[in-house]
């Protein structure tokens, strides 16, 4: 309660004003589609905000709240981990995906990391049938002579090397535009999970036949065309009219817009029931 307390008073004091100042908020937070950890952080911010009404949602959500302006559509999100979020028309709502590294998370950061170490070992084995640029990058990046010293490092006891291994995305995007095939396939392949999760969200939502956004949101995406290309052929084989696009907005934006919308409809609820309790009292007259 107390970091929450603090995370929110450090927010107001950048923005310039006081807790007290605001009259709607919607506060995105990775991990709280989970019900105890949702209960957890709404109950820390009652107690930051007492008396506020406001929203908790997911990460993935104001994402998609800023990537679409609000309308209906799909975001893609590959950073560290990967998450499809989408809604239609009708206000459903629908993900793929987002459960991490050892569940999930195809396509992210981490994801190209472990399959970048996979092709140093199958390389370095001769299971594969092409060497790779990737091999002396990794090795220098862990500082290591050999892949055969890899496995100490990424098994060592009591270490956390996840951070790590999604880091070396980062090195499979630039040896890629460097041309090395092995790198440039790996990307490909990301590209082809983080379109399954899209089209995953696209057929839940019933939106294949619709012309919609599709945003992307994360680090992974600084790849450029080697994952905005084949992730676009991927989306537009099932949904045509689905347009893969920047976002339009960040997701800070997404979740201003969400709480202005959410206030305005507490409004228009608050004049509804006082025009209903007017009428009440000029029928009782």
């Amino acid at each position: 309660t107390k970091s929450v307390k603090t995370a929110i008073e450090e927010a107001c004091a950048q923005a310039g004003i006081t807790p007290g100042m605001i009259t709607a908020a919607c506060i995105g937070l990775a991990g709280v589609s989970h019900p105890d950890n949702h209960r957890k952080m709404f109950e820390a911010i009652s107690v930051a905000l007492p008396s506020l009404p406001f929203t908790l949602e997911t990460d993935a959500r104001i994402a998609l709240a800023g990537a679409t302006a609000g309308k209906p559509g799909v975001v893609i999100i590959a950073g560290t981990g990967s998450i499809a979020f989408g809604i239609n028309r009708s206000g459903v709502v629908a993900r793929a995906g987002g459960w991490g590294p050892t569940l999930g998370d195809e396509g992210s950061g981490t994801y190209i990391g472990r399959r970048a170490l996979e092709a140093v070992m199958t390389a370095y084995d001769r299971r594969a049938p092409e060497e790779t640029l990737l091999t002396g990058r990794i090795c220098s990046f862990f500082k290591v002579q050999s892949p055969a010293e890899l496995p100490s490092v990424v098994y060592q006891p009591n270490s956390n090397v996840m951070p790590q291994i999604a880091q070396i995305s980062r090195i499979v995007v630039d040896t890629a535009q460097e041309g090395d095939r092995v790198a440039i396939e790996i990307l490909a392949e990301s590209a082809r999970q983080l379109a399954k999760a899209v089209k995953a969200v696209i057929e839940q939502l019933r939106m294949k036949d619709d012309a919609f956004n599709v945003g992307y949101v994360g680090g992974v995406f600084g790849a450029g065309p080697l994952i905005l290309g084949p992730l676009a052929d991927e989306i537009n084989s099932l949904a045509p009219k689905a347009v893969l696009a920047p976002p339009m907005l960040k997701p800070a934006v997404g979740a201003a817009k969400m709480a202005a919308d959410q206030h305005q409809r507490r409004v228009e609820a608050l004049h509804g029931a006082q025009h209903i309790q007017n009428d009440q009292e000029l029928t009782l007259a």
